[in-house]
């Protein structure tokens, strides 16, 4: 072997062992950290917002008929709480318990063998509706309805609990058994609002 050979050699290995060395003592110093401040906001908070409320005249049945002011949102059970529970012989069968209050509307709690279908009035400036409201009717004042047994009832508060509240009184036809002979007999008796 030449003296250049190994000249070149001895050059490759000390050139490697350099490079391991100053890579390992790179690897081994810890980067500095720099912390770099969030810029501030410059937007203000949003002022805190009142809820919106409703108020609703609980007739019939219950403790303390009155007008109740109450969150929006609330349900109709919880206007019959406002006004102190329901009565020993309320008929809450025929009231949806669970339904959504509307603002201005009166909610009549029957007693048991009372006579009548249940309605909401419409707020003050609205006009009187005897139309029944098919997203608040309960199965007994469905069943009032031309064409509408048990089932069919059933089949429409089966419909707006899975699917959401009727947008137009023609929606019904999207209920199973409901065609549009049925619904031309229903189409003045019936509403969404």
């Amino acid at each position: 072997m030449s003296r250049a050979v190994v000249i070149a050699l001895a050059c490759g290995l000390v050139l490697s062992l350099g490079m391991n060395v100053f890579l390992y003592v790179q690897l081994q110093a810890s980067p500095e950290v720099v912390y770099v401040d969030a810029p501030q906001s410059k937007t203000e908070p949003l002022p805190a917002q009142e809820p919106s409320l409703v108020v609703v005249h609980v007739t019939g049945a219950v403790a303390r008929p009155s007008v109740y002011t109450l969150a929006t949102g609330s349900r109709a059970v919880a206007a019959i709480e406002a006004a102190g529970g329901a009565q020993a012989d309320a008929d809450l069968e025929r009231t949806n318990l669970a339904r959504v209050l509307s603002d201005g509307e009166q909610l009549h709690i029957f007693r048991r063998g009372e006579q009548g279908m249940a309605t909401s009035t419409p707020a003050p400036g609205g006009s009187s509706n005897p139309r029944l409201n098919v997203n608040t009717a309960t199965q007994a004042e469905l069943e009032t309805l031309p064409g509408i047994g048990p089932t069919k009832a059933a089949a429409i508060i089966a419909f707006r609990q899975q699917q959401g509240a009727f947008v137009t009184p023609e929606d019904l036809m999207k209920v199973g058994g409901i065609g549009t002979k049925t619904f031309e007999g229903l189409k003045d008796l019936v509403r969404v609002r």
